[in-house]
């Protein structure tokens, strides 16, 4: 397999999806995972520190957290192919938190900045586990 570029075996060959159930079961984690990641990226968005703050912008580490958390799960609910998606798909959710959900509560600085940080840095992850998975592929 000299000369092979790794995008080529990627492209040619079906990478398994055997981390993720199949039938019934996967709609099932699917959609409770969705559930369980909306409602994560809700409440960072409305998160409030009480009482002492452990450290300067800790909201704003809760929801870049919440964010790569949503992003990666929805990125294994897809397919790690379609992390790009996955990750457009978060942003569209971001955004309409920041625009719609933020506003209302009338919070004075953007969170659109930490939950974009997040979303990177969970794209960056997921394209990492990729390459690892296709050379495994190649190494076979």
């Amino acid at each position: 397999r000299k000369g092979i570029i790794m995008t080529d075996v990627a492209t040619a060959e079906n990478l398994s999806r055997s981390y993720w159930p199949k039938g019934w079961a996967a709609r099932v984690l699917t959609g409770l995972s969705g559930i369980l990641a909306v409602i994560v990226a809700l409440k960072a968005a409305a998160y409030e520190p009480s009482g002492d703050v452990l450290f300067a912008n800790q909201d704003h580490i809760f929801r870049m957290l919440a964010f790569i958390a949503l992003t990666v799960w929805t990125t294994f609910a897809i397919g790690v192919r379609r992390r790009g998606a996955a990750a457009m798909i978060t942003l569209g959710f971001a955004i309409f938190v920041d625009m719609i959900l933020v506003p209302l509560k009338h919070e004075g600085m953007s969170t659109i900045t930490s939950a974009n940080l997040g979303i990177v840095i969970a794209y960056c992850s997921m394209h990492l586990y990729w390459l690892g998975l296709v050379q495994k592929r190649i190494s076979k």
